[in-house]
């Protein structure tokens, strides 16, 4: 057994051990599983957040896109993700965490109605879906390549792996193992780039990027990418904030200033991490890669000292699996809370939700693995799939906040409008200008929300005093307020 295996099986050894003990700390009850009882503090919340955000997508993408289309273009994946965790921390944390919610479609309901939360659901689902199969495929390919087997008999051993300790611990394991998974992945990228860096030097390694590369045209000029450069960190500034793995973690933070600074030490360590991954891209010119998608790890197993090397493939395994495990438990609890419970009158109690929630991960982990085995690369589908969320879902949650005059009517259109609007867009546009449609769609929903929302005040009488509204725990496990 190389040293590699036999570090990768310790590292998914702990962490699966670590996601076993958190079942005893669930306790029978539905606030622990769905969100660690609201007592995570602010430094926990930090690191998953990085966690949620920079996984195996983000950090193979953001090395593979630097090196393929120029350094802005790799460096829009981290910069759009941190300033969407500052801009979480600034303007939503502190509101959602008081309105103490157990899932963030549940806000669309308290401010809405019923209606508008399942829209808000069914457009998380799709998007979230996606990602868990992206992901997935990312592992099974790492642990293919590491071990020697076929993709899809390792996409399916740590799928299982993933979905057997995430429904046993919960919430709870969920955060717990990222903790250790994300610390990890940090070190990793830092020494790697540190290394290569100082092995290589600063100077020789970027005097053979191309000057298109390293300069400013990626974000001026448009024959250069810069208007898909903008729509990405538009998209993740903005579409992410509607993330439901983001906001879970918000939401079970101890207490509102512990929501916000988690959010800012999330954004900090986002960038920490995702600003030397796409140099890590850049450095590839000095190594005569070829452009593909495992670009990162191609460079950690071949051109970096095993133990450096090593830790940087243990990170991408690890905030891999926290972005699984965790949106894996975000969506069955979505489906759990806000569809089944919704519309049944037998889901009311800690017992009962707790089981289906963890018998309906089983189908949601079935769906994404096959995904992930017939799709490995999700790629414009997944930008495609958030940004539907970002076009229907985003308006009605900052409105929703702050203007009194948001409606239910408006809020529903939007969110269904804002799907078709953005996928028309998607149809009609041509390459040459791909990302106004990311751009524009938000803008068209805001004006039309606020049209709406002003037409409609007499027959639509606007909910907003149900942000000050805080349920008990019998009430928010029941679902009534």
């Amino acid at each position: 057994m190389s040293l590699i295996q036999l570090a990768v099986i310790t590292f998914v050894g702990i962490t699966v051990l670590i996601g076993f003990w958190s079942f005893f700390r669930i306790k029978g009850r539905a606030i622990n599983y769905y969100k660690a009882g609201a007592t995570m503090p602010a430094w926990v919340i930090g690191i998953t957040l990085c966690a949620q955000a920079f996984d195996a997508n983000g950090s193979m993408g953001s090395a593979a896109m630097s090196y393929e289309a120029g350094f802005w273009s790799g460096a829009s994946i981290p910069i759009g993700l941190g300033i969407c965790l500052f801009i979480t921390g600034y303007f939503f944390a502190r509101p959602l965490h008081k309105m103490n919610l157990m899932t963030l479609p549940d806000f669309y309901n308290r401010r809405y109605d019923k209606h508008t939360e399942t829209a808000a659901s069914i457009s998380m689902l799709f998007s979230n879906i996606i990602l868990i199969a992206g992901n997935l495929a990312g592992l099974g390919l790492l642990f293919s390549l590491i071990f020697n087997s076929s993709y899809l008999f390792m996409l399916i051993f740590i799928s299982t792996i993933i979905l057997l300790y995430a429904t046993t611990g919960g919430f709870i394991a969920s955060v717990s193992t990222s903790v250790l998974q994300v610390f990890v992945f940090i070190v990793g990228v830092l020494l790697s780039f540190f290394w290569l860096t100082n092995e290589f030097g600063w100077a020789k390694m970027m005097a053979e990027v191309p000057d298109a590369h390293k300069n400013l045209d990626g974000l001026f000029k448009i024959k250069n990418g810069s208007l898909a450069n903008w729509a990405t960190i538009v998209s993740m500034a903005l579409g992410d904030i509607v993330a439901i793995d983001f906001i879970q973690r918000v939401i079970s933070s101890k207490s509102p200033q512990s929501a916000q600074k988690g959010c800012y030490l999330g954004g900090v360590l986002t960038l920490l991490v995702g600003i030397p991954t796409a140099l890590i891209g850049l450095y590839a010119f000095h190594f005569d890669k070829l452009a593909k998608k495992d670009l990162l790890v191609d460079i950690a197993l071949n051109n970096m000292p095993e133990m450096i090397g090593i830790f940087l493939i243990l990170g991408i395994i690890g905030a891999s699996m926290s972005t699984a495990a965790g949106v894996i438990l975000d969506l069955s609890n979505v489906i759990t809370r806000n569809l089944i419970q919704k519309y049944s009158s037998g889901v009311k109690n800690n017992k009962k939700i707790l089981h289906l929630a963890r018998l309906i991960a089983i189908p949601i982990m079935v769906l994404a693995i096959t995904i992930a085995y017939y799709h490995p690369k999700p790629g414009i589908l997944l930008i495609l799939a958030f940004d539907i969320v970002l076009a229907g879902c985003f308006v009605p949650l900052l409105l929703g906040i702050y203007w009194k005059k948001a409606n239910t009517i408006a809020a529903i259109t939007s969110i269904i409008f804002g799907a078709i609007l953005r996928l028309t867009l998607f149809l009609v546009i041509p390459d040459s200008l791909s990302g106004l449609d990311t751009l524009l769609t938000p803008l068209i929903i805001l004006f039309l929300f606020i049209i709406i929302s002003l037409k409609t005040q007499n027959i639509s009488k606007p909910k907003f005093e149900m942000i000050n509204y805080v349920p008990r725990e019998e009430e928010l496990i029941k679902g009534t307020y």
